[in-house]
């Protein structure tokens, strides 16, 4: 009896392990995906402080990627000619490092949220062209420097190029005259030249999906790389909506990008469910003009302030799945989907492109419960087969 009932529990073991591993669709996006792409999600030094530890196990039990929100923009590192604030971006990598995940630099290069004395001289005056060069190769050199061997990735150019595929006559790019491909080529070149081997370098960008956008950035690397300079992958950011972009759009980016034989990343993924904003890229200041504040245009623009309708709940659920199955059917193309952010509370959504709104475009609600979107997103990897 004793024998056979060994044998019976053992028996029980085999069909519980096997049930589990087939039967039962994971708990964790980083164990659904592990055999598609990193999960990656955006985190602020308040993510990792120990102050919210469900948010931080939350972290932990879903992505194996992270990505700091602001803590590594130039306005944060450098904001005064004397002053360096290393303090939150080296706290976010050292994370990173003792929790195994992957850590990405963001950003190098950015016309945004950088200070305008990296352009300018203390009178006010524009800097020369040599100024500049110099401003550029100092702060990268002094920046991928200090984070060698800590960080395994850079964005090292973000937003550059224009809709039309041309280049975007802000910040960096302003200040040389208009010529983008400059400034991307020396950031670039700078960013080969101090980072140690093994960094990779990134450029990402937003409406890449737009035909025209594409077109440019795909000529941008292409130019990058025939230059000699080392462009091992593109982010495409992913600040959709729930109508838009078209699917097709966003699988013939995918894959004209991966036949340049660079990684495929989606950057900064959040489904914004808010009006206005659900059908489209908005981007401009003048939705931010007080008006929009008052009564008449708060009912229409902010409307989900007590919670989420159902129906719309379903709506982002299916639009998650929708973009999760192209991802995982352009899964050996892709490195990285990340989220920019953990849950609804900390989206930037929140606030652009009208301030003061209750958004809910990510996975988890602010009370860090799940969306339905979630479960969508963890049914969609096959599961892996019994073996014989």
């Amino acid at each position: 009896m004793k024998a056979k009932s060994i044998l019976f529990l053992a028996f029980v073991c085999i069909v519980a392990v096997s049930c589990d591993q087939v039967g039962n669709k994971p708990t964790s996006l980083k164990e659904a995906y592990a055999d598609s792409f990193k999960m990656g999600c955006a985190i602020s030094p308040m993510t990792i402080s120990g102050r919210n530890p469900e948010a931080q196990e939350l972290l932990e039990k879903h992505f194996n990627a992270i990505s700091p929100d602001n803590a590594m923009k130039p306005e944060s590192l450098h904001p005064g000619p004397d002053v360096w604030n290393f303090g939150p971006a080296d706290a976010y990598v050292d994370y990173g490092k003792a929790h195994g995940m992957f850590v990405l630099g963001h950003t190098l290069c950015w016309h945004n949220q950088t200070p305008d004395f990296f352009w300018t001289r203390p009178d006010g005056t524009p800097k020369s062209r040599e100024e500049l060069v110099e401003t550029l190769r100092s702060y990268i050199e002094t920046v991928v420097t200090h984070f060698a061997g800590r960080v395994d990735a850079w964005d090292v150019v973000n937003e550059i190029v224009a809709e039309d595929g041309g280049f975007r006559d802000l910040g960096w790019v302003h200040a040389f005259g208009g010529d983008g491909y400059e400034v991307a080529k020396l950031a670039f070149q700078f960013a080969n030249e101090y980072a140690p081997e093994g960094t990779e370098f990134y450029y990402n960008e937003f409406n890449v999906w737009r035909p025209s956008k594409l077109e440019g950035v795909v000529n941008l690397v292409r130019r990058l790389r025939a230059d000699g300079l080392k462009v091992d992958g593109v982010g495409i950011q992913a600040h959709w909506g729930l109508n838009y972009p078209k699917n097709e759009y966003i699988e013939e980016a995918i894959d004209q990008l991966a036949e340049l034989g660079v990684k495929v990343m989606i950057t900064e993924l959040d489904v914004d469910v808010l009006p206005i904003s659900k059908e489209g890229q908005v981007i401009g200041r003048s939705l931010q003009d007080p008006q929009y504040q008052l009564e008449e245009f708060e009912e229409f623009l902010d409307p989900y302030k007590e919670g989420l309708p159902a129906e719309v709940e379903d709506q982002l659920a299916a639009r998650y799945e929708e973009l999760f199955r192209i991802f995982y059917n352009h899964r050996d193309q892709i490195d990285r989907v990340t989220f920019w952010g953990l849950h609804d509370g900390a989206s930037w959504k929140n606030g652009s492109p009208i301030p003061r709104r209750t958004n809910y475009p990510l996975l988890f609600n602010r009370d860090l419960t799940p969306h339905k979107a979630l479960d969508a997103v963890l049914t969609i990897p096959e599961p892996p087969k019994a073996e014989q």
